[in-house]
């Protein structure tokens, strides 16, 4: 009977695919926004807050989602097929870290108060696995690593140039900001990324000519990782479609699935990606 009820719990509890494994993880992802809309009207992260400091329907709430974390996180030990491995994987120790609180309700330390509490936020991450999406944008990103790698590298070398250039150029006005090399990367930094902080501004013709040119170079430094992710992705997504499955003409199934997702027959094998 207790092992009956541990399949049956294991099905909701660890397969998204079911309707109530679905229903299971709304519940979930709703708590953790819940938590999470809890922890914005807190005054201070870092302390305990002080009697009336919180209103009371933000400490209810908390409780109540703290009461249905740490039910997750033992249903997860429990029908889990290895709950020390769990227990120690990196989704166990956000789910760990959000319990922990529960439990320890009496914290002086800031920062340990502040982990448990973030760990909560981080739950939403483990949810991520449960999304294709999410999953073929974690393909792209690995498939486009040494690519995108290589072009930050790129981009680093051309940042502390055009400090260096900035430098040279602003070193001749006497009321220059700019007095160290360092100075200058930290400005190209800001002015490349658009964020345009305003505090050290070029005053020579040479200066701000350079600046024009490095506002320009900022939109080639979002477009062309994004160009060569979204490459990825159409490749994993057009590698998906490959797979139509002979029995209902079923496309689009989970990556790495070996039988069809709507009948259940045989896959045929999964494409090789090429080699970044």
């Amino acid at each position: 009977m207790a092992e009956s009820l541990r399949l049956q719990l294991r099905r909701v509890v660890l397969e998204s695919g079911t309707p109530a494994g679905r229903v299971y993880n709304l519940v979930i992802f709703g708590t953790i926004l819940l938590s999470v809309v809890g922890l914005l009207v807190e005054p201070h992260p870092m302390r305990v807050a002080a009697p009336g400091e919180i209103p009371l329907w933000v400490g209810e709430l908390e409780r109540a989602c703290l009461l249905v974390f740490m039910a997750d996180y033992l249903l997860h030990l429990w029908v889990s097929p290895k709950p020390l491995a769990y227990a120690r994987s990196f989704f166990g120790l956000i789910d760990l870290s959000a319990v922990l609180f529960f439990f320890v309700p009496q914290i002086n330390s800031g920062l340990i108060l502040w982990i448990f509490k973030f760990g909560r936020v981080l739950r939403v991450f483990k949810l991520l696995r449960f999304m294709d999406e999410a999953q073929m944008l974690g393909r792209a990103l690995r498939a486009s690593a040494r690519r995108i790698g290589v072009f930050l590298f790129f981009v680093v070398m051309a940042q502390v140039v055009l400090g260096y250039l900035m430098v040279a150029f602003e070193s001749s006005h006497p009321d220059t900001q700019f007095q160290t090399v360092g100075q200058g990367v930290y400005w190209a930094i800001v002015t490349m990324t658009t964020v345009g902080y305003g505090d050290f501004v070029p005053q020579t013709v040479q200066g701000q000519l350079l600046a024009a040119v490095v506002m320009l170079l900022g939109f080639g430094i979002i477009a062309i990782p994004t160009g060569i992710v979204t490459v990825e992705s159409i490749q994993q997504a057009r590698q998906d479609r490959l797979r139509v499955c002979s029995q209902c003409g079923h496309q689009e199934h989970r990556r790495g699935a070996l039988h069809c997702d709507q009948c259940g027959a045989p896959l045929p094998a999964l494409p090789q990606s090429p080699v970044s």
